[in-house]
């Protein structure tokens, strides 16, 4: 329902849209606000009592409101009309009664008519024609391509991580040799002509610690540089259990700063 106020203000009970046609002002008020002006407007000029109010607006829809609350969506209500421009006194108060439009002011009242949907035709019926023979093994061909193909992929993607997995698990450890019954290992792929070099190192700064116990080995890795000539460089080294099965226990290391230069 659409209420037309003083042949310029529409109020659409619908959507809550209060606007004003000449200024081109629109506003939408509350769920709430919306009923109280609705209220208001069904009863036209005849003075509608706050119990009715509260009755029709909040206890109907399972709510509960006081005298305090229709005072503030009676406020609210005045608020919009003058927000889209319509300064004349509409909503009148009765003293200790409630309230009424004022009687001066025309409202008009217009349905809401809904455009009945078009008329559809009906489609003319084609005859139905067999489908080739050749289409249904085309469709049996597309089915299984549509099952092999997936399934070819899924199981490529699971060969690949199988493969970069054990890939991932397989520790790259060169055996270098032996120092006072130590084995050094060292982790990676070791600048093979600098063997005895890089063992002098380990020996003259003990860096492998002390004579090694049966079933200990010495792992080692140098850092930033793989010269061991050079007087700089960071050496990491543990020494490790290793029992039947290669399996590493109880590894004690450091990363330590393996030679100064001088």
């Amino acid at each position: 329902m659409i209420y037309i106020i003083d042949k310029d203000i529409t109020f659409n009970t619908e959507n809550g849209s209060l606007k004003s046609i000449t200024k081109g002002r629109e506003v939408f008020l509350s769920s709430v606000n919306t009923r109280v002006f609705k209220c208001l407007l069904e009863h036209s000029h005849e003075a509608v009592s706050r119990e009715t109010l509260l009755r029709q607006v909040w206890t109907d829809h399972g709510l509960s409101a006081s005298s305090a609350t229709l005072n503030q969506y009676i406020c609210l209500t005045r608020r919009a009309l003058a927000s889209v421009g319509f300064n004349e006194r509409l909503i009148v108060t009765l003293s200790k009664k409630g309230y009424r439009l004022n009687r001066i002011i025309p409202i008009n009242r217009q349905s809401v008519d809904f455009p009945e949907p078009p008329e559809t035709a009906e489609a003319p019926v084609s005859p139905v024609t067999e489908p080739p023979k050749n289409s249904h093994y085309l469709f049996i061909l597309l089915r299984s391509l549509s099952i092999v193909v997936p399934l070819s992929f899924l199981v490529l993607c699971f060969i690949y991580y199988k493969h970069h997995r054990d890939g991932e698990r397989k520790q790259v450890l060169s055996y270098l040799g032996s120092i006072n019954g130590c084995p050094i290992y060292y982790v990676g792929n070791f600048f093979g002509h600098r063997q005895d070099d890089y063992f002098r190192l380990l020996a003259r700064n003990d860096l492998y610690g002390q004579r090694c116990r049966p079933g200990e080995i010495v792992i080692t890795k140098v850092n930033r540089s793989h010269n061991a000539n050079e007087d700089s460089g960071r050496q990491f080294i543990a020494k490790c259990t290793k029992d039947s099965a290669a399996v590493l226990h109880n590894c004690e290391s450091e990363y330590i700063r393996a030679w100064k230069k001088s």
